[in-house]
């Protein structure tokens, strides 16, 4: 499916996916720790962090068998269709650097809306109307999300110096 795409060596595929492993034996040991009589909030992350878990296995396994010319060690950010993106890694790991620096200061929901906004305005390129529906609409869904699972956002600077009202606090 990959078409003749330059691969590089294993290692860098490897270590990576031994990062990727290690985060997620550390979240699913964290989860473990959850006590039982919060068992719902145990439950997904350990169904989800075991589903994860297992896919990872069955790459690592994949990845030890095949020879390094193997489709799964394609890079086709190195070599390919996506070596001429007009975004890089860096420019784009920056947006979303300033969406924590944002948490920080005003709250995960109002930065989260300012995100949204000039992610869609200045990357994708939306439309105003487009724009302003599709943040709407991720807001929305974040707000329901944490209502039906009985969260509240990360609080930012702003919630310790002003009471404001939930989903904002």
């Amino acid at each position: 499916a990959e078409g003749d795409v330059q691969s590089g060596s294993k290692r860098a595929p490897f270590v990576f996916l031994l990062l990727i492993m290690g985060y997620v034996v550390a979240a699913l040991v964290n989860a473990s720790l959850i006590p039982d009589y919060n068992m719902t909030d145990k439950i997904v992350p350990l169904v989800v962090g075991g589903i994860a878990l297992a896919a990872l296995l069955i790459l690592l396994v994949q990845m030890i068998l095949r020879p390094e010319s193997d489709p799964i060690f394609a890079d086709k950010e190195g070599s390919g269709e996506d070596a001429d993106a007009p975004y890089g890694l860096w420019s784009t790991l920056a947006w979303f650097v300033g969406l924590i620096v944002a948490t920080y200061f005003v709250g995960f929901i109002l930065a989260l809306l300012g995100f949204l906004i000039s992610f869609l305005r200045v990357r994708a390129q939306a439309h105003w109307p487009k724009t302003l529906i599709l943040t709407a609409c991720g807001i929305a869904l974040m707000c329901v999300m944490a209502g039906a699972l009985n969260r509240d956002f990360p609080p930012g600077l702003l919630q310790g110096a002003v009471d404001l009202p939930w989903p904002l606090n």
